[in-house]
């Protein structure tokens, strides 16, 4: 299989990430799975697989399209080396009979014999009984009596099917309803799929509780915290335990190193807009539409650097759709399974969809929210920095269980 990419282009986005398409044609025997996008970062290879829906590709110089959702800082990254990495030949087997087509045509079959004998018996009755009523032509009159006619049949009344005009009616009325509810509020169908993502992920953020405050955590923490690789028990060790900061830190490793794209990592509260979002890790297209996500490359709350978390403004729950409400000094708190870590709003400003540093490191622990701007356009970005002012360890860094999340 060899691979022609003929041309690669931006095709739109969301945010903290950009929809990149590759176009060109491949030569060899087909059919094949679609590529998966190798992407420098840093020291280490990131695989991009394609969007959900791409066409297996077929070879023989056949065109292809594939689309990419690549994060926003491996997309404007300058000199980065991309490379495509086939997929796996696909097997073309013989489609299997399906019964369902004999039992539909054993179906048909039948109906049509039982039509037959219905235009038969029509047949007959109307033979029998002519449409004037009179006696027919061949059956002869009983002696002593007189022809009787047969007054018509009332046709009972039926409830009338709605017709295209009405149905096409309704649907614009409830594409009417969609936009007004998106402009007043949110879309409604994203938002309700999202509330479901929502009440899914706050079990497994609780599970997440659990795991982190156990006792085998709090001691994988001191030995990660302390710098050995398994806690020591010697009494002649007189070096200090490790500080619930350090604690923190290396718990917030752990979790950053072993949670996949899309699960739980912690919860945002942002009481100025008395809201609560399950925070997902990743701000690919799949992630976001669950809730906020968090920026892959950025800190995590414990850690030196900036906490990155992006999130829609009009669709699938809309969890920063008042972002610009938020004024200086107004608190934010996010709670992770091994801390819960207070922030105040040091400022908000607009900036282009290619500048990023409000996500860089900036010598002390912030935190930052992104979003589209203005609504219903992704043409620019709001960011809101906070700044950290309290950090208290739960869990296994505080060395004793978790408490209960807030319903």
């Amino acid at each position: 299989m060899t691979w022609d990419v003929a041309h690669a282009e931006w095709a739109g986005g969301g945010p903290g990430y950009a929809l990149v398409r590759l176009t060109g044609a491949a030569r060899g025997p087909g059919p094949f799975a679609p590529p998966t996008l190798l992407v420098a970062d840093g020291a280490r290879w990131a695989r991009i697989a394609p969007e959900p829906g791409t066409r297996a590709i077929t070879g023989g110089g056949a065109p292809f399209v594939v689309d990419f959702a690549l994060p926003l800082h491996l997309a404007i990254e300058d000199g980065a080396d991309w490379w495509l990495e086939p997929g796996p030949r696909l097997a073309v087997a013989d489609p299997a009979p399906d019964p369902r087509i004999d039992r539909i045509a054993a179906r048909v079959a039948e109906l049509a014999g039982e039509i037959a004998a219905l235009r038969a018996r029509l047949d007959a009755v109307a033979v029998a009984v002519p449409p004037d009523g009179g006696t027919p032509p061949d059956a002869p009159a009983p002696a002593g009596t007189a022809p009787v006619p047969v007054p018509p049949r009332r046709h009972r009344l039926r409830p009338r099917r709605p017709g295209l005009p009405a149905l096409l009616v309704a649907a614009g009325a409830l594409a009417v309803g969609d936009a007004v509810a998106t402009v007043v509020w949110q879309e409604p169908v994203s938002a309700l799929w999202a509330a479901r993502q929502q009440d899914a992920l706050e079990g497994d953020l609780h599970r997440l509780d659990a795991a982190y405050a156990s006792p085998a955590a709090s001691a994988a923490a001191a030995a990660a915290a302390s710098g050995t690789a398994t806690p020591q028990n010697d009494s002649s060790q007189t070096a200090p335990p490790p500080s619930p900061a350090a604690r923190m830190r290396a718990l917030a490793h752990t979790l950053e190193t072993t949670t996949k794209s899309g699960r739980p990592l912690g919860e945002l509260h942002i009481p100025h807009l008395d809201d609560h979002y399950v925070i997902v890790a990743g701000t690919g297209a799949s992630s976001l539409r669950k809730g906020p996500g968090h920026y892959d490359g950025t800190a995590l709350p414990g850690e030196p650097g900036t906490v990155g978390i992006a999130g829609h403004r009009t669709t699938y729950g809309a969890p920063f759709r008042h972002l610009d409400a938020l004024r200086r000094g107004d608190p934010i708190t996010i709670t992770m399974p091994y801390g819960t870590f207070t922030y105040k709003v040091e400022g908000t400003r607009i900036v282009t969809p290619s500048d990023v540093s409000a996500l860089r490191a900036v010598g002390r622990q912030r935190l930052a929210l992104t979003a589209c701007h203005p609504l219903y356009s992704a043409k620019q970005r709001i960011v809101v920095t906070a700044a950290l002012v309290r950090a208290t360890p739960r869990g296994a860094a505080a060395g004793g269980a978790a408490r209960a999340r807030p319903a």
